[in-house]
């Protein structure tokens, strides 16, 4: 009986010293803010539904708002959408105002903005390689031209000629 005892007690301290496996301490932070990136989102797609037209007249009315990070990002969207350089450039400047922002509604667009500069940064690399195609296109048409121009001469060189020289 005395034996039993032991054994069950020197069970009980053994079990004892065991640890328990830790908790796992990483922990995956999700991002959860009450800004209103969804109706910015929202926002985006309507304007890209829009007809040159209107995209015009919704960047007059946007515009017209008072100055905020969220209405700076409106104005920024609208201007990457106008296919035009100079509005790209304008656009990618608003969007690094927000970025450089500390206002606690900027905080919360920055990731966001973030995207939208990466937008803005490849759109200007398309739009400056179309260019650079443009350019190469004009100069191999003229190559074209010219060499067209060459093989007319020739051949009004060899209807020239007389028959026996042929």
């Amino acid at each position: 009986m005395k034996n039993k005892i032991l054994l069950l007690t020197c069970c009980a301290l053994l079990a004892a010293c065991t640890t328990q496996p830790p908790a796992p301490t990483a922990t995956i932070k999700l991002i959860h803010s009450a800004s209103n990136i969804d109706e910015l989102l929202a926002y985006n797609a309507q304007l890209r539904k829009m007809t040159p037209a209107e995209l015009g007249r919704e960047l007059s009315r946007i515009n017209a708002y008072p100055a905020s990070p969220s209405n700076t990002v409106r104005r920024a969207m609208a201007l990457s959408l106008t296919r035009d350089a100079i509005d790209l450039a304008k656009a990618e400047a608003q969007l690094w105002n927000v970025m450089g922002d500390n206002s606690v509604e900027a905080e919360k667009l920055k990731p966001l903005v973030q995207l939208l500069v990466g937008q803005c940064a490849d759109l200007r690399r398309v739009a400056d390689s179309a260019e650079k195609s443009a350019v190469q296109l004009k100069e191999a048409q003229r190559k074209v031209d010219q060499l067209n121009d060459k093989l007319e001469a020739l051949k009004n060189i060899e209807r020239t000629l007389p028959a026996g020289a042929r």
